[in-house]
Order: structure tokens, then C-alpha cells, then sequence
């Protein structure tokens, strides 16, 4: 691939990249609806989604880090503010908005999936506690 195509397929994947996020935050957001109303089969739906457009966000990230290491840059946000330094004007002012809202959405996203876990923490824990639970709640003599 010549340099200005693995440009231009980076350029392309930037509002991929940007809707697959927002995709990703609805989800996540459901998934967190469906674990606190305990719907597991809703949970491992939702949870299959989410590994999809994770692939697919992956795949991309990949394909991103090797055009910046092509060009001998950092596979970072300064390799990219440093890449569309060289772009045109126009081309650039684009580029660095779709990445800004990049950034924000997988912030937002990681924390979305932060918050998600602890929930998920916070059902196993009590889940656990209540199988550990001494049988003599239930059995008929009662506390020993």
C-alpha cells in the first residue's frame, strides 16, 4: 500500500472509528440496564455485540498504528497530531475533529465499561455472599 493510501484508509476509518464508539456506548449502556435487571440472556446478547464492534475497533486501531509507524511516528495521539500537521489545512482541521471526538468517546466508553464491571464485581460478590451463606438460615433448629 502506497503511503497516501494508508492516508486516505486512515482518514476513512476516523468517522468508522467515531460511529462503531458511539455504537459501543449504547451498548454498553444496555448492558449495564440488563445486569441490574439480572436478564442474562439480554447480558450475553448485548455482550457478543460489543466483542463484534470491539473486533472491528481493534482491527482498525491495527491498521492506524501501522500507517504511523510507516511514516516513523509515535502509534499515539502525538503521532497523529504530528501526521495531520503534514496534511492540508482543510484535510487536517477534519481529521483532528474526528480524532478529538475519538478520544472523548473512548474515554467516555472506558469508563462506561469501568462502571460496568464494578457492577458486575459488586453482583458476584453478593451473589457469593449469599451462597455462602450458613444453611441454618433455612434449616429448622434455627442459629446454632
Amino acid at each position: 500500500m502506497s503511503p497516501t493510501d494508508r492516508v486516505k484508509a486512515l482518514l476513512r476509518d476516523l468517522p468508522q472509528d467515531v460511529a462503531d464508539y458511539q455504537q459501543l456506548e449504547r451498548l454498553l449502556q444496555q448492558q449495564r440496564e440488563a445486569m441490574v435487571a439480572c436478564n442474562a440472556a439480554l447480558c450475553e446478547s448485548i455482550g457478543a455485540e460489543v466483542m463484534t464492534v470491539y473486533d472491528a475497533l481493534l482491527h482498525r486501531a491495527q491498521r492506524r498504528r501501522q500507517t504511523l509507524l510507516a511514516f516513523n511516528l509515535p502509534s499515539d495521539s502525538q503521532g497523529m497530531a504530528t501526521l495531520f500537521a503534514r496534511l492540508p489545512a482543510a484535510i487536517a482541521a477534519n481529521a483532528k475533529g474526528y480524532w478529538q471526538h475519538l478520544e472523548t468517546l473512548t474515554h467516555f466508553c472506558q469508563q462506561l465499561n469501568d462502571r460496568n464491571g464494578m457492577l458486575l464485581n459488586a453482583q458476584r460478590e453478593t451473589l457469593g455472599a449469599l451462597l455462602n451463606e450458613p444453611n441454618y438460615i433455612y434449616s429448622p433448629q434455627g442459629p446454632a
